[in-house]
């Protein structure tokens, strides 16, 4: 059986767990990926030891967390006949029927005898697990699948299971696009006419245009309708695309530069329909499905506008890949674009016995000969009652022409006009307008033709009227024939390859457009998004037969490509062409005009990221452009939730209240708002979004109110009336994690039309050192800075949080807190928000004071209670932080031995953390009754942090947030404690 990237998939298969679980396993053999090369080989040969570092660290990630991944129960497990040892070890597996997931070919899937539920529950046997990658999948049948195993399976405990022993498929990951990946850079290595593209971009290339013939050249008066209403800059750059579509005799590469809300999709959509209109073969990629989705649906809202004949040109374009992926069928203005789904309505057209050829002939002897027709259905008939002539006649005839109106409206919407002509596809328009209306006429007599057809409903026309129609139509069926050549294709692959290789316009991921290598050339290549595409990605279309020029769109400023390896990461793997050609001062063709944010919002962004080179729109500088929302900034405490990922409750709730007050606007005055909420933590987003549910779920503004809360990665090329970012963090030290990536930052900061709010901590974003400092200087320059306590809704909102989360009980804390019922009581009476800050920050270096008992300053008046406690627990005494009580001066006090205030006054560091000790019952007498209300804090570790173990595959956040868990004392602690 032969496989694609068998070399890749041999080594992927050849790690044992041991160095799947060794993230340095390729470290000091992934060297740094250089901005020029000095040959083909060097070029190609640059990214192979990334792409297997990256593939690596995919399967690491993924076999941490395979006790959340979707898992089978394998019925049955056999050799397939190309099983050869010791490396052909295919085998057919089916799959339970019941719990089937959708496996697709190049799923890495694990197999077990148990259903994993941590990384070590393989080491079961001496075998722990074998990994197996799908190679194929019956289309008819999902359940089966025929997979190559990285060892041999002991079938015979397979066919011999008893009723308690079973067989698990677990899957990992998909490998896809990195096989492909590999497939295009050994393509390149081969070398020929494949590169010719990519060899002009080797090194600094300052030739920009089309050779000197085609310069030189008349232009062929192609340029974009005004009516399109471009600006300059979006005039210019597609103009000097067409111009690069003429030539035949060099190969160049343009690049678009699009900064954000500058009409980038806009541009691309244009300049795709002119191409259209010019019959270039034009492939269009995008780094995924999410945006080869949104450019391709502008582009059809254009052709759509423009087709003359019913829907004849649509067939021109053609969208494909993975359907489910890009939930195809969620998208009625799509779905028709599809290939699968255009498959789909082509093939009954060229079936032999119920095709369009089938029902024009089975037309044509109805009208004709009726009786005859009629005569042949008595011979034929099962029926107990037949049919009289009218009867059989009336059915007859709608059935033929609602079969008809399907198969010609089926060819002429789906059908490239390469294999369509307009002459075909209005005759079969014209035929099908004929008869709309038309029914078959009362009392037969068997006068033939003349008796059958009234057309229109028959009092507009006289008889003889009757008849020349009816002539008519019978001219179009026999002509339509005779003029549309295509031979039957019964076949699904046929009709997709004909599609394929005759549309003028197709759209897919980079990714997919791997398909193409086998199908007719394509001429030209538009990348979208290209500053999010990895340049050995994008390789693989640059490769395909045929390619002269390519066009990449994109904006380095922005966020790239995501790389999962920080090795390959610190290589420059994920690096795009596009940046690395900007690097190389390639020329950019920049779209200067923005026509997204009001300018308070765009002069920040223009002016630290695109040095003031992006105007601002007549639009934007309006004053109805102005909308005023509501004021508000927050700070709150930082946190580690779901998947090792931060999160801020305070700025949670300050959310909340804002979403909420914005709801109850749109209702109340009847406007449309569009409302986005970013933030760079996957946690965080959670948490806004189970808060939003609880608060707003019955707000319903009539479809006036659109929300949306996402990753940054999931808002790059989105825009809303009103953004609110959510930093989340909140520490003394300046960490921001993600927020130093300018990239990132520069997406959150570009994203608002009309409003933008942060919500933040002033004191973190000042001391990072990086643009949010700046951001800060800049807000109050311009009075665009403000606390959140000091407006009442918003310190109501952060108060009935802390509220909340005193009485939360939480899990897997390395420190046990208790609060006595003063202290909870005490708490509940205070009203002012400033007061819970400074109970939050009490904590001044209790290591140094000798007594058991600690008294925290929280203000002039109030005083924090607090000890550490020794607590019996099950068969040991275990330290804990007893909290008493806020009051106006030392109240308690506690008697314990001198053995248990020794106990007490212990301490154990293990680096920079302080961790609580225990001790045996039988070691000492100490106080093991204390009744105080416990409440366990879980996530709390040494940076009041929350946080799970578990680390979703989809998540945002880099190992090296980790770092952030325990990196403060134990002096740090209860400052942390969110009450």
């Amino acid at each position: 059986m032969r496989i694609e990237g068998r070399d890749l998939i041999d080594l992927v298969l050849s790690w044992s767990l041991e160095e799947v679980l060794n993230v340095d396993l390729y470290k000091g053999q992934v060297g740094t990926i250089p901005t020029e090369f000095d040959s083909a080989a060097d070029y190609f040969k640059s990214f192979i030891p990334s792409l297997i570092e990256e593939t690596h660290a995919a399967l690491l990630s993924s076999i941490k967390t395979l006790y959340r991944s979707p898992v089978v129960e394998i019925n049955y497990i056999a050799p397939t006949a190309e099983f050869e040892l010791p490396n052909n070890l295919f085998y057919k597996v089916h799959l339970s029927p019941d719990e089937s997931p959708s496996l697709i070919p190049k799923d890495l899937m694990a197999l077990t005898d148990k259903r994993p539920n941590r990384v070590d529950g393989f080491n079961i046997t001496n075998e722990p697990y074998v990994v197996a990658i799908v190679c194929k999948a019956d289309p008819d049948r999902p359940n089966v699948v025929t997979i190559l195993a990285s060892k041999p399976l002991l079938l015979e405990n397979v066919h011999q299971m008893r009723k308690k022993e079973s067989l698990f498929g677990v899957y990992m990951t998909n490998i896809t696009t990195n096989v492909r990946i590999w497939n295009s850079l050994h393509l390149g290595l081969q070398g020929g006419n494949f590169i010719n593209l990519l060899s002009t971009v080797f090194k600094r290339n300052s030739d920009d245009g089309v050779c000197i013939p085609c310069r030189l050249g008349e232009s062929d008066g192609l340029v974009p309708s005004r009516f399109l209403n471009l600006n300059p800059s979006q005039e210019d750059a597609i103009l000097s695309c067409l111009d690069v579509r003429r030539c035949r005799h060099a190969n160049t590469i343009k690049l678009i530069w699009g900064p954000p809300g500058t009409g980038k999709t806009k541009t691309t959509s244009i300049l795709l329909f002119t191409l259209l209109n010019a019959r270039c073969r034009t492939l269009t990629c995008t780094p995924t499905n999410v945006s080869v989705i949104e450019v391709a649906s502008r582009v059809v809202k254009l052709v759509s506008r423009s087709l003359k004949i019913g829907n004849y040109g649509l067939g021109d374009v053609v969208l494909f890949g993975n359907g489910e992926r890009m939930k195809i069928k969620e998208r009625k203005d799509l779905v028709d674009f599809f290939i699968d789904e255009r498959v789909d309505k082509l093939y009954p057209c060229f079936m032999p016995f119920y095709g369009w050829r089938a029902s024009i002939n089975s037309m044509i002897r109805l009208l004709e000969d009726p009786q005859g027709q009629y005569y042949q259905y008595l011979e034929k008939s099962k029926d107990t009652v037949p049919k009289s002539l009218q009867e059989y006649l009336t059915e007859r005839f709608s059935e033929l022409r609602n079969d008809l109106e399907l198969a010609f409206s089926s060819l002429c919407t789906h059908l490239p006009t390469a294999l369509l002509s307009s002459q075909a596809a209005t005759r079969m328009y014209e035929s099908i307008d004929l008869v709309k209306d038309a029914t078959i006429s009362e009392g037969m007599s068997g006068e033939g033709l003349k008796s059958i057809l009234v057309v229109n409903g028959g009092d507009r026309f006289s008889r003889e009227q009757q008849v020349t129609v009816e002539d008519y139509y019978l001219k179009l069926l026999r002509l339509i024939p005779e003029i549309f050549t295509l031979p039957g294709v019964g076949d699904r692959h046929l009709i997709k390859e004909l599609c394929l290789g005759h549309a003028c316009l197709l759209f897919s991921t980079a990714s997919c457009s791997a398909r193409l290598y086998t199908g007719q050339p394509i001429h030209l290549v538009v990348v979208d998004e290209a500053a999010q595409l990895k340049e050995c990605e994008t390789a693989i279309p640059l490769l395909l037969p045929g390619i002269q020029h390519s066009i990449l769109i994109g904006d380095e400023k922005q966020l790239p490509a995501m790389v999962e390896s920080q090795i390959a990461l610190e290589a420059g793997f994920g690096r795009s062409l596009f940046e690395r050609l900007a690097i190389l001062k390639h020329k950019k063709y920049l779209l200067n005009i923005q026509y997204r944010m009001h300018r308070s919002i765009s002069i920040f962004p223009n002016r630290e990221f695109y040095g003031m080179q992006i105007q601002d729109a007549p639009t934007v500088k309006q004053r109805n452009y102005t909308k005023q929302y509501l004021p508000g900034k927050s700070h709150g405490e930082e946190q580690y939730g779901e998947g090792r990922s931060l999160k801020n409750n305070v700025e949670v709730a300050v959310v909340s209240d804002i979403i909420a007050k914005l709801l109850q606007v749109s209702k109340r005055t009847k406007t449309r708002i569009s409302v986005g909420v970013i933030s760079p933590y996957k946690a965080q987003v959670l948490a806004i979004q189970e808060k939003i549910q609880e608060t707003c779920s019955g707000g319903d503004a009539g479809g006036l109110f659109t929300l949306k809360i996402r990753s940054v990665d999931g808002f790059q090329g989105g825009e809303e009336d009103i953004i609110i970012v959510s930093t989340v963090r909140s520490n003394g030290i300046g960490r921001v994690g993600f927020l130093t990536d300018r990239r990132r930052t520069n997406v959150l900061l570009t994203r608002a039309r009309h409003c933008l709010w942060i919500l933040g901590n002033e004191a973190t974003m000042m001391n990072s050192k990086s643009v949010w400092r700046y951001l800060i200087q800049d807000a109050r320059k311009r009075d665009c800075f403000h606390n959140a306590e000091e407006d009442e809704s918003l310190a109501r909102a952060i108060m009935d949080n802390a509220k909340i989360e005193l009485d939360t009980p939480l899990t897997k804390s390395r420190w046990k807190v208790c609060f006595s019922d003063e202290f909870k009581k005490s708490v509940g009476e205070i009203k002012n928000p400033e007061t819970y800050r400074k109970i939050k920050s009490f904590w001044k270096g209790y290591l140094r004071r000798e007594s058991l008992i600690k008294q925290s300053k929280i203000d002039d008046v109030l005083r924090l209670i607090w000890a550490v406690e020794i607590l019996k627990e099950e068969f040991q005494y275990i330290q804990v932080l007893k909290i008493w009580d806020v009051v106006l001066n030392l109240e308690h006090h506690m008697k314990y031995t001198e053995g248990e205030v020794e106990k007490c006054r212990a301490r154990c560091i293990s680096g920079d953390v302080v961790i609580p000790l225990r001790w045996s019952l039988e070691s000492t007498n100490g106080n093991g009754n204390s009744d105080v209300m416990e409440e366990t804090f879980g996530s709390l570790n040494l940076a009041g942090e929350m946080m799970t173990s578990e680390q979703p595959n989809d998540s945002l956040e880099d190992e090296k947030e980790e770092e952030d868990i325990e990196i403060d004392r134990l002096s740090h602690l209860l400052s942390s404690i969110t009450l």
